[in-house]
């Protein structure tokens, strides 16, 4: 799909190409959203504003498909933040409470799956907010240094650096001895 031709087509009007911007961006927006909060539904919810929003205001946007997504990821990563404020006014019942719950016995696959996965949300989960945003847009959404620092409102550079950081905070948290090459 060309992303140029669908971001001109949808700032024309054209409903269907906003449906393609959509298919083309709903999925790493969903990923960087659910890092966000803690509900997979709050971030359903959170990608389903930030395209509306986006339709309301695509007139108003001008630039390319890079630019699209990084615009896309700011106003998501807004209404992140808005649906921690109201959040913070209204608060939820606790964590401690979910965990409490019984859990169906698992298949011993999945339980070291779960476990796995557990460990590794709990080391992303310690990180600084600023190194876990930067990682999450990095490695769940693939957007690059430069389009995360465009949603971050940081410079390139300092973008790269907050990553280097996450990943060797992550290696230490996790016990790694060793980095996969290439990987930091």
């Amino acid at each position: 799909m060309d992303l140029e031709a669908a971001i001109a087509r949808a700032r024309a009007g054209d409903k269907e190409a906003f449906a393609d911007l959509y298919r083309a961006f709903a999925s790493p927006l969903l990923s960087f959203l659910a890092s966000r909060v803690r509900r997979r539904d709050d971030a359903e919810d959170l990608v389903a504003q930030t395209f509306l929003e986006a339709m309301r205001d695509i007139a108003r946007f001008d630039g390319d498909a890079a630019g699209f997504r990084a615009w896309l990821f700011r106003i998501g990563h807004h209404r992140a933040i808005d649906l921690a404020r109201r959040k913070d006014r209204r608060p939820e019942e606790t964590l401690d409470a979910a965990e409490n719950e019984p859990y169906p016995v698992l298949a011993e696959d999945e339980a070291l799956d779960r476990v796995e996965r557990a460990l590794l949300w709990e080391a992303v989960q310690a990180l600084p907010d600023e190194q876990r945003r930067v990682l999450v847009l990095r490695l769940g959404s693939g957007l690059s240094s430069a389009e995360i620092a465009e949603v971050v409102g940081k410079r390139t550079g300092a973008v790269k650096a907050l990553q280097h950081r996450a990943l060797v905070n992550l290696v230490k948290a996790l016990g790694v001895s060793k980095a996969p090459p290439g990987s930091l």
